[in-house]
């Protein structure tokens, strides 16, 4: 596996001068194989997988900024897509159904501070296959991967807690319930209070 990884090591103002911290600065390669998905980054070949959601109404199940439109998705799966990699923030990955070979939802790390090795977590599943478990599968297999091969210590995520099904999912993963960020969301309806889970690495 081809890792395009950059360490520097930061000492912490306060701390023993011999205790370092080394931060990893990008994420490795994601190739991650669950029970029925494969989970991965995006590519220039996968054009017509996409395109398929797009035809299909489901932006969901795609990551933030993708393209809206067909004419679009060639520059997106080259360069738009990777972009928060790029600058060391994250990763965006397709939960693809290895049976059908169908893109079922996607699942994103960002927000990553190398310095606290901390990432948070978001996901998205079309509407046609919601309650099958594909949420729960990808994010217990992507926060484990986080949480091991990729060097992070901390994964969270937030959850409208009104979403009950979205709730489900974090906590049917083994994410624990921090708190309550009152009127963070902001939805179509209005303001929603989110419930923010996390993830240590020593607790998988």
């Amino acid at each position: 596996m081809l890792f395009r990884v950059l360490a520097h090591v930061i000492t912490r103002r306060g701390l023993a001068a011999d205790r370092k911290v080394l931060a990893v600065s990008s994420f490795p390669e994601a190739r991650i194989a669950a029970d029925r998905l494969d989970i991965r980054e995006f590519g220039s070949q996968d054009a017509g997988l996409v395109g398929e959601l797009l035809s299909a109404g489901e932006p969901e199940a795609m990551p933030p900024g993708a393209p809206a439109q067909p004419d679009g998705l060639p520059g997106w799966l080259a360069d738009g897509v990777h972009q928060v990699r790029y600058g060391g923030g994250g990763v965006h990955l397709m939960m693809l159904d290895r049976a059908r070979a169908k893109i079922v939802g996607a699942i994103s790390v960002f927000h990553a501070d190398w310095e606290v090795r901390s990432a948070e977590i978001g996901y998205g599943v079309r509407s046609d296959e919601r309650g099958q478990g594909y949420a729960t599968e990808a994010l217990v297999a992507v926060s484990r991967w986080a949480l091991t091969a990729a060097g992070i210590q901390r994964a969270w995520l937030t959850a409208n807690v009104d979403n009950v099904a979205s709730v489900r999912v974090a906590e049917k993963a083994g994410f624990h319930r921090e708190g309550t960020l009152r009127r963070a969301a902001a939805e179509p309806d209005g303001l929603h209070d989110q419930a923010v889970f996390s993830l240590l690495n020593d607790e998988i």
